[in-house]
């Protein structure tokens, strides 16, 4: 199974990624190819609105010429995608905000009977970090299941690690909740690909 990772931290050596490094080296282990896309590195404007990606039918029409249309395409051809985040006043971060607005790109025929997703049936799994308990940071799961249901995608994990700042605030157990996740998201991955 193909599996992209999208870090959509901007410290590569933050909690985030120190989980997300967890999850990974699980997914690789298990047999599955990994790509991680470093989101916050890369060039990616926000959506205009103009809407010009809805006149294709089978295809990403963003009119924006950026790294958006690289990762956009390198989703389109993996079987599950892992958003990796640190919550940012109750949100994903900025740069991965601006990756998730452009997919409004993969939707294909809007508003006709047969609109669907170039990322259809793909598993879609939610990896935040933060420094408060999830209670303060369950807006970014509620906002992260309604985007993969826009766009037709299969929720196949969540996880919230909380209560630590920084990387060295991480017990050797919560770092193993990595771990546990990325078993976690390949069960409920799998199954659909059978």
């Amino acid at each position: 199974m193909d599996i992209l990772t999208l870090l959509g931290s901007p410290r590569a050596r933050g909690n985030t990624a120190t989980i997300l490094e967890k999850a990974e080296s699980e997914f690789r282990e298990q047999g599955h190819c990994v790509r991680r896309i470093h989101v916050a590195r890369q060039r990616i404007r926000g959506c205009l609105g103009c809407n010009k990606c809805r006149t294709a039918s089978d295809r990403i029409a963003c009119v924006q010429r950026d790294d958006a249309i690289e990762t956009l395409e390198s989703m389109i051809g993996a079987d599950v995608i892992l958003f990796a985040t640190p919550v940012y006043y109750w949100g994903m971060t900025a740069q991965l905000k601006a990756l998730v607005d452009r997919t409004n790109s993969l939707i294909t025929r809007y508003g006709e009977p047969e609109q669907t997703s170039l990322v259809r049936g793909k598993g879609f799994a939610l990896l935040a970090t933060g420094g408060g308990i999830y209670e303060n940071n369950e807006l970014v799961f509620k906002a992260f299941r309604k985007t993969a249901a826009a766009l037709q995608a299969r929720l196949v994990g969540e996880l919230h690690i909380g209560e630590c700042l920084e990387p060295g605030d991480m017990t050797a157990e919560t770092k193993a909740r990595g771990t546990e996740f990325a078993r976690h998201v390949l069960e409920q991955a799998l199954p659909a690909r059978a």
